[in-house]
């Protein structure tokens, strides 16, 4: 039985270090044996983290849907009907579709989160439209909604990606922003010109393709440089 010699708790053959004071484990007569008992549970931190983050979620919930049935209430009682609510109501709905749903969920994905994130903000913009009127939505709000939401999405996945390395994950987040910017600066100009007229875009285009590129040639010579090591020292 190994003691740790800083902080003088019971250590297990299964630990390198302390899991108390992180303290490396000495004892030269006890080997360490990944595939030994741990002496307590590994998960009891992690486990309690998201314990504490789904009930914060739970009472931020209710503390949201109050005001906003509140709200939705008064206007009813006052006016026979939903009208002026509607805006804060699809507001206070909109901050808990983005910022607590997540947390609710024991393994959230990122990116499916962004999928739903951007749902929400078409919807959000849909209600917005239907109370002020007005034709930018079809014309500019959800085309930029969706167009954002897929950039984003792009940048997630191959972010997460464990299979790819990091400078095919940089090129990949260099090429999406080239073709936001350029599509965006397109639905600007069809919206307020009724024309297409590319020129600011096109400068972070060609900055983002030339340190593409400048990644590619250094992951290459990277590459290169590990290969040789290999070969000469192993």
């Amino acid at each position: 039985m190994s003691y740790c010699v800083n902080c003088g708790v019971e250590l297990g053959a299964s630990e390198k270090r302390c899991p108390l004071c992180g303290v490396e484990v000495v004892n030269p007569r006890q080997k360490f044996d990944p595939e030994a008992e741990a002496p307590y549970p590994r998960d009891v931190e992690r486990v309690r983290h998201r314990t504490v983050r789904i009930t914060a979620a739970r009472v931020l919930s209710i503390l949201l849907a109050i005001p906003a049935i509140s709200i939705l209430l008064v206007d009813l009682v006052q006016d026979g009907r939903l009208s002026w609510s509607l805006i804060p109501a699809a507001s206070i709905a909109f901050v808990f579709l983005i910022a607590v749903f997540p947390c609710l969920f024991t393994k959230p994905r990122v990116w499916l989160f962004m999928l739903f994130g951007t749902l929400e903000t078409a919807a959000f913009l849909f209600v917005l439209q239907r109370l002020l009127g007005g034709n930018w939505l079809w014309l500019f709000a959800l085309p930029l909604t969706a167009l954002t939401g897929a950039a984003v999405i792009g940048c997630c996945l191959i972010s997460t990606s464990k299979k790819a390395r990091l400078p095919l994950k940089m090129i990949v987040v260099l090429l999406i922003i080239m073709v936001y910017v350029i599509v965006l600066q397109m639905l600007i100009e069809l919206y307020l010109h009724g024309s297409i007229r590319l020129d600011w875009s096109l400068y972070v285009a060609v900055a983002c393709g030339l340190l593409s590129i400048v990644v590619l040639i250094v992951g290459h010579l990277y590459d290169k440089n590990e290969a040789f090591k290999k070969k000469m020292f192993y």
